[in-house]
């Protein structure tokens, strides 16, 4: 698939794929984009460490815009680096966090460790990803076995049976399989299939007919044509080639749900028989895709059966020489990154389009990215061990019980909602399991082969190992302290199948969190960050789970009807946040993480007035403990961004822009207007009867 994010390897797809209804505070690296300062004065000695005033702008009042008052100054001054497509310093903070793994990782790879131990494996992995000679040397000699296998298909079946092949490997290819929870039985994992095939970001890739968007489509099939002619073949062919293949993609697009349409999750479930799929969808040839895969099961849940059907019948109406032609294309595009400079530097040619970046980040960065993605365990367990001091999990977790406490205050008092469905709201709340830093058991890799001089080999060692891993959990209970990201990740998530917050300890340091900082700056950056995951357990799509992450209608419908009636005006408001252009905020799909930014700032704020600081009007460098609360808010969200990218973000993901992130919650937020005078006239402020609160 054609991305823009700094490239992890297509083939770590199962942990991608468990992710797709899980919640983030950001999107993993590059949509990380805040600013990182720890100044010390007056302030510094006694409070800890202060929030970065050099990067406001004075000629913005706070009144109007509250994210340029914060940030506009340094936005004036900043100049995005050619290699990255944002700035501001979480991407610093991921820069510093990935030198630090790059430093353990040059340490592992010269330390001749013993075979089998973390050490020697990410350290050899590392250093066959950083022997660029000898890949050049290679270049893409290592597929021609596999190239050689997709030449030989003559049948439907050969099709099918190639892409349980790759499927081994960890390469996603024309369909979306993996295993995760099962919906309506949170404790067991069973085996999902949803849409897929695409090598755009999504369906609206390939509808829609705006400027911009019609010169990626061209793009990418000139990619596709430059991939062939790379591997060999003649460029009337590969023109030819290029064009079966956005033939199927376009047909697999159409059958395609829109973005916003995957964010029911009752419409995207259905469990169903295989035998039942062998007389709708036939020509997948479900029960030996299935056995091929290792999955016994005689049902799976399928989210959009549309899709299928539409693919059997693709299958069936389609030569099978365009279906050699579009597994060869996506099988060499998933390894491009990782061949010879001719293969990186195409693929970097296309992906440039949707991130604006203007170089390749350099091949430290994009191969200690990789090693964590694909060794995370191991490389994680060096990583905490020398760069996460054990009592900052403690100051964590008081931090999300005094969040707690003070979400369920709010529940309590919400004039909208019936006592019976507050009680079962606050079973959920209290019911929420917090797992901070790291996994309390890591993977085990001693069945892996790491070799210090094959990369592709190694890729192809390291992804079938997860695939194993993830098909092997099917039909078992659930693994309720499993992991989903690294611990070095500057993220956090929220899972509605388990009903849990995760904070890695990559995000555990400035700017969101300070060890020794004062209540204001941890409560408006961390806190805000605990309150965002803890509302995604009620917002539009989390609110359908129970307490123990099932699919579950726990509501009563009088109570149903007022929250979506409270979040339709969290729908309406951000739609009219504008972007771009005349691109707007999606508020549909991005609805979820709105409602989470809005009450993670209200739900911090009541935590916050609870401490000794919080109920002070002392001033620290002319700002009052409220204002520095905001402020400290919308500093974690100061950044630049290429167009491309904005836009790119906007079509894709369910997160709003930066600008929007801070001031549509704070205009809803009654406090703010409280600490910084706001009155009607000023262009933040929004009649109480319109401002968009649901929790």
């Amino acid at each position: 698939m054609i991305s823009a994010t700094p490239s992890l390897f297509n083939q770590n797809i199962f942990m991608e794929r468990a992710l797709r209804k899980k919640h983030f505070i950001f999107l993993v690296f590059f949509f990380i984009t805040t600013f990182y300062s720890c100044n010390q004065n007056k302030s510094g000695s006694e409070t800890g460490q202060l929030l970065d005033q050099s990067g406001m702008d004075s000629t913005v009042r706070p009144q109007d815009d509250f994210f340029h008052y914060v940030n506009g100054g340094w936005i004036k001054k900043t100049v995005i680096p050619a290699s990255e497509s944002t700035w501001g310093a979480g991407a610093i903070l991921y820069e510093n966090t990935t030198k630090n793994l790059k430093n353990l990782l040059d340490s592992c790879a010269k330390l001749n460790a013993a075979k089998g131990t973390n050490e020697q494996k990410v350290g050899d992995f590392y250093a066959s990803a950083m022997d660029s000679a000898g890949i050049e040397k290679e270049g893409f000699t290592h597929l021609q076995p596999d190239l050689q296998r997709i030449a030989a298909i003559q049948s439907l079946k050969d099709i099918m049976h190639e892409v349980a092949v790759e499927y081994s490997m960890g390469t996603n290819t024309l369909i979306n399989f993996y295993a995760n929870q099962d919906d309506k039985n949170s404790e067991q994992i069973v085996a999902h299939f949803d849409q897929g095939g695409l090598g755009l970001p999504n369906k609206e890739y390939y509808t829609k007919k705006d400027s911009a968007t019609v010169n990626i489509r061209n793009a990418y099939l000139n990619y596709i044509e430059k991939i062939f002619t790379l591997a060999g073949d003649n460029p009337s062919n590969a023109k030819e080639e290029a064009a079966s293949i956005m033939k199927i993609e376009n047909a697999l697009a159409n059958a395609s749900k829109a973005p916003v349409e995957l964010r029911d999750p009752e419409a995207n479930y259905h469990k169903v028989a295989i035998s039942e799929l062998e007389k709708k969808a036939p020509n997948l040839g479900w029960s030996e895709l299935m056995n091929q895969l290792g999955v016994k099961a005689d049902t799976i849940l399928m989210g959009q059966p549309a899709f299928y059907i539409t693919l059997s019948s693709q299958l069936q109406s389609i030569p099978v020489n365009d279906w050699k032609n579009y597994l060869r294309f996506h099988f060499i595009d998933n390894y491009a990154p990782y061949l010879d400079s001719r293969f990186v530097n195409a693929n970097f040619e296309m992906n440039k389009l949707l991130s604006g970046q203007k170089e390749l980040q350099p091949r430290w960065k994009r191969m200690s990215a990789l090693t964590d993605a694909l060794l995370g365990d191991a490389l994680g367990a060096l990583y905490v061990k020398k760069y996460f001091p054990p009592e900052a999990k403690q100051r964590i977790l008081e931090l999300i019980n005094n969040l707690q406490a003070a979400y369920k205050e709010r529940i309590e008092n919400l004039s909208w909602m019936s006592d019976s469905t507050k009680q079962k709201a606050l079973l959920k709340l209290n019911a929420i399991a917090k797992k901070i830093g790291y996994p309390d058991k890591w993977k085990d890799y001693s069945s892996v082969d790491i070799s210090k001089t094959d990369l592709i080999q190694n890729l192809k060692n390291t992804s079938h190992f997860v695939f194993q891993y993830n098909v092997n959990k099917i039909g078992k209970p659930v693994d309720r302290s499993e992991w989903f990201m690294t611990p070095p990740t500057i993220d956090a998530y929220y899972s509605p199948f388990t009903n849990d917050i995760n904070f890695p300890a990559g995000i555990l340091q400035p700017p969101f969190f300070y060890a020794n900082g004062d209540d204001a700056l941890n409560y408006g950056a961390i806190g805000v960050v605990i309150g965002h995951e803890m509302t995604h357990g009620f917002d539009d799509q989390g609110r359908q789970y129970d307490a123990r992450g099932n699919l579950k209608n726990w509501w009563l419908p009088v109570d149903s009807a007022n929250f979506r009636t409270k979040s339709n005006r969290v729908v309406q408001q951000y739609n009219h946040s504008l972007v771009i252009d005349t691109l707007h905020i999606n508020g549909e799909l991005t609805q979820g993480e709105n409602i989470a930014d809005i009450g993670g700032v209200s739900i911090a704020y009541d935590a916050f007035k609870k401490t000794e600081e919080g109920k002070s009007t002392e001033k620290i460098d002319g700002l009052t403990p409220n204002q520095r609360f905001f402020v400290a808010y919308a500093e974690i969200w100061r950044s630049k961004w290429r167009p491309e990218m904005e836009r790119q973000l906007v079509m894709t993901n369910p997160h709003s822009t930066p600008q929007y992130r801070v001031n549509n919650p704070v205009s809803d937020v009654p406090a703010f207007y409280t600490a910084f005078n706001l009155k009607p006239g000023d262009k933040m402020y929004v009649p109480d009867s319109l401002r968009a609160q649901v929790w």
